[in-house]
């Protein structure tokens, strides 16, 4: 730095900081930071290497992982009950209308109970076979 200049650095040295900063943040007539605080009381200043600063993200990186971690699969867990697959095997004589009549739930409409035995089991029409299992869809 040139010995002549109007030029005045934002990384104050040791020995002016004192003097540039009298009345700023002062408890009675100590400067008071954390950092002066905790050297004050003959903890040495940190700073970290390189590799200290990696480990230090890891185990950062780490941690918030853990914690994230834990409430998405807390978000994700299922409270509900596993609903049971119902079906049944066509029998000789058995229409859509006849299986959907007598497995449907009370006050549900015998067409829509149809329509999900057809998207249920992929069925694009209304033709089943014999010995066909159909799952019955929950309503």
């Amino acid at each position: 730095m040139p010995k002549y200049t109007t030029y005045k650095s934002i990384y104050e040295t040791a020995g002016n900081y004192n003097e540039s900063h009298e009345n700023k943040g002062t408890r009675g007539d100590k400067l008071f930071s954390s950092s002066s605080f905790l050297h004050s009381i003959g903890m040495p200043k940190y700073r970290f290497s390189k590799a200290g600063a990696a480990r230090f993200r890891l185990l950062l990186f780490i941690m918030i992982g853990l914690f994230a971690g834990t409430g998405v699969v807390h978000a994700l867990q299922n409270n509900d009950p596993v609903t049971e697959v119902r079906s049944v095997i066509v029998s000789p004589g058995d229409t859509l209308w006849s299986i959907a009549e007598s497995n449907k739930p009370k006050g549900t409409d015998t067409r829509i109970f149809i329509s999900g035995i057809k998207q249920k089991n992929g069925l694009s029409g209304s033709h089943i076979n014999t010995g066909d299992e159909l799952l019955l869809p929950n309503f």
